[in-house]
């Protein structure tokens, strides 16, 4: 007769625990175990009711306050008739939370006896979505951020604004939610259209949903490119005056938001006032990237912009309309971010300290603000954090632009090399992006971003080579499969 094997906690793990000690025998989770709990963890143990399916009453599982641990930071000891949960802070006792539900989902309610005492890497473990290109549900996106979280990811980055789309609504601004949100889809001849918007109730529902799961939600308002959407609705905050159009071809656009038009100034200080009343959270992304000058070098407005401000040149005059959008988001009591391209043409105007900045196309940005004195989130295309590419060079494999293998994205760093060690204390984290111009479903989206952003969550938290991770996939499978994942489970590299 086969026997099971008797799994460990080491096996069963990703993250990996900063330290695990194994123990002999197992604790089983039954419709009867039952938790006790200090009262600053209430939330956390509701949490537990629902993931583990247990009961308030007894002390099968103990949720203890203990002092001198960090954010984040907890020691669970499983025994085979207790188990004990020790942290300071109520996030601690989600991540343990998380630990034990991870471990429950892999081995069939049986948890391994063992010691564990964690606490992350970094500060800023992150995932984006883009919901512009394509739209998906509520349901969907708290889904997402269930799993990540289980993953111990804290940062949501909610890519709402772009070419193809504008997903947020802004009182007085109709036309946002009546023109702006849906695109023409060229691929048919009889006119349909795609899109939509998150009312304030939906984004409230999904921030509420992240916050019990100990994540923060990163709205991205993108400026001063990527505009099509918006221009298409109000044509006047563009240099020409139009016709534009949402887009809905890929790629980068010309027409870019004037960045003479003082209505077009007043507008973003609406849309950042009422995004920052929204969003509860310290962050607004402010976008930077990608913004061609070609129409600014002709606008009559943006050349009188520029000699009212001594400004020598369009990138400049980026670095100009990057502070002026930077002061709109502190004077709304949050910190901006901003892709790596608001470093360019800041050598008279410099940019705002607090600007976090977030480096994509490779460690170049990165290393630069840092040495520049900046924070700094690393998501380098070129190192893994990609995950619209593809898993495989394949042409059987969907995805877009590039390739990102499991073993790319299991041997990122998000210090780069060569990096001063004063520099270093700037980097906050990283995170896993989803750009979604040719994700159509939500069953799409699962697949392009999974394993890899389990894999990606090690690399935030405890950062383990490429053989532990092939190791622990199996398990990993097995987690994901019954939380119904639709994830990719080809080869790594």
């Amino acid at each position: 007769m086969q026997t099971k094997k008797n799994e460990t906690a080491s096996g069963l793990l990703m993250p990996l625990p900063k330290h695990v000690e194994q123990k002999d025998g197992a604790f089983r989770l039954h419709m009867g175990t039952t938790i006790s709990y200090d009262p600053i963890f209430g939330e956390v143990v509701e949490l537990a009711r629902e993931q583990l399916a247990c009961n308030i009453g007894g002390e099968d599982i103990l949720f203890k306050l203990v002092e001198g641990f960090g954010e984040d930071c907890y020691r669970l000891k499983v025994g085979k008739n207790q188990i004990v949960v020790s942290s300071t802070y109520p996030s601690g006792g989600f991540r343990a939370l998380q630990t034990l539900r991870q471990m429950a989902l892999a081995n069939d309610n049986l948890i391994p006896c063992c010691l564990i005492e964690d606490e992350p890497a970094f500060p800023w473990r992150g995932f984006m979505l883009d919901c512009s290109r394509h739209f998906f549900s509520v349901a969907f996106i708290k889904k997402l951020i269930d799993v990540a979280s289980m993953h111990h990811l804290n940062r949501f980055h909610w890519h709402l604004t772009d070419d193809q789309g504008w997903r947020l609504t802004v009182e007085g601004y109709e036309r946002l939610e009546e023109v702006a949100s849906k695109r023409t889809l060229l691929s048919y001849t009889d006119g349909r259209t795609y899109g939509g918007v998150y009312t304030d109730e939906e984004i409230l529902e999904v921030q509420a949903y992240a916050h019990k799961r100990h994540m923060l939600v990163v709205p991205e308002i993108e400026t001063p490119g990527h505009a099509s959407a918006l221009l298409s609705a109000y044509p006047t905050f563009g240099c020409t005056g139009g016709p534009y159009e949402v887009q809905d071809r890929w790629g980068i656009f010309d027409e870019v938001m004037c960045a003479g038009n003082d209505n077009l100034l007043q507008f973003l200080q609406e849309v950042i006032t009422k995004t920052a009343r929204l969003f509860s959270d310290p962050y607004i992304h402010i976008g930077g990237d990608e913004c061609p000058h070609t129409a600014w070098e002709t606008c009559p407005k943006c050349r009188q912009r520029m000699e009212e401000q001594g400004l020598a040149s369009v990138k400049e005059l980026q670095s100009w309309m990057t502070s002026q959008v930077c002061t709109m988001v502190e004077k709304a009591g949050k910190r901006p971010i901003g892709w790596d391209e608001v470093l360019e043409g800041t050598e008279k105007l410099g940019i705002p300290s607090s600007l976090i900045v977030m480096s994509w196309r490779g460690d170049a940005g990165g290393i630069e603000a840092s040495s520049l004195g900046h924070d700094v989130i690393m998501c380098p295309n070129t190192a893994g954090c990609y995950f619209d590419y593809k898993h495989l060079p394949s042409f059987d494999e969907p995805g877009n632009i590039g390739v990102t293998t499991i073993e790319k994205t299991a041997q990122f760093s998000p210090i780069p090399k060569g990096i001063s060690k004063e520099a270093q204390c700037r980097i906050l984290g990283g995170q896993g992006n989803l750009w979604t111009e040719k994700v159509t479903s939500a069953k799409a989206a699962e697949y392009m971003f999974f394993p890899r952003l389990s894999v990606m969550a090690e690399r935030l938290w405890n950062p383990q080579p490429f053989a532990s991770v092939e190791e622990r996939r199996p398990s990993l499978e097995k987690k994901l499969t019954r939380l119904d994942i639709n994830l990719y489970r080809g080869a790594s590299v």
